[in-house]
């Protein structure tokens, strides 16, 4: 199993309880997704406790989630009753329970939770559910300029860390972080539509760096 029991833990204490939907989501799915409507179908891995949900249901697509913790899910499907077991529990990674292929998947911060194996399985599974010329969304993968990939420690893969003691990553797991280079090779056979650094110097309350990508892929 790749979900971090890490993460349910998180979830269960009350933290990263998000409620607004992410701007660089809305503002990459309003560019390169446009033509959704009813016809539609977006999956979302890690959904986490619906953030993004209300937005994505405003494109009129039909929503389908795989959310690992049972926490997050359970809070998500309260949130959003009407939706039921298109919201459902389980590894992204390895667990599919939706049948069909969808238009557009979206990860906000999910798959980069994973060492690279596990991250080029996933994408494997997810590649054959996604439609041709469909777009895979993805939203803050930390970048090998983030300060995380100089403080965690070193796990089986070169760009996975782990065991944070402070920051951002304390307490999650698994943080897997990419250039430029590395995620063109994760995605290949896709072409870019957008792929964006975001590298963000911080001063208070604490000085450091936060870098991330937001892309989007169209599969062939």
């Amino acid at each position: 199993m790749s979900f971090s029991a890490a993460w349910e833990d998180a979830f269960r204490q009350g933290g990263h309880d998000s409620r607004w939907p992410w701007s660089d989501l809305v503002s990459m799915t309003k560019r390169h997704a446009r033509t959704l409507d009813e016809t539609s179908r977006v999956l979302e891995i890690g959904c986490g406790a619906g953030a993004n949900i209300p937005f994505l249901l405003t494109t009129g697509a039909q929503y389908f989630a795989v959310e690992g913790s049972a926490a997050a899910a359970a809070k998500a499907r309260d949130r959003f009753a009407t939706l039921g077991a298109q919201i459902h529990t389980g590894d992204f990674i390895d667990d599919m329970p939706f049948s069909g292929e969808f238009d557009v998947i979206v990860d906000r911060a999910a798959m980069t939770h994973n060492d690279e194996a596990s991250i080029r399985r996933g994408l494997a599974k997810l590649a054959a559910k996604l439609k041709p010329s469909g777009l895979y969304i993805g939203i803050d993968w930390f970048s090998t300029k983030h300060d995380g990939f100089r403080t965690g420690e070193a796990t089986s893969d070169e760009r996975t860390r782990e065991h944070f003691t402070s920051g951002p990553f304390a307490g999650v797991g698994r943080v897997h972080f990419s250039d430029e280079a590395h995620l063109r090779d994760l995605f290949a056979g896709y072409e870019f539509l957008a792929l964006e650094e975001k590298v963000t110097e911080v001063a208070l309350p604490t000085r450091g760096v936060l870098a991330s990508w937001n892309f989007v892929a169209r599969k062939p």
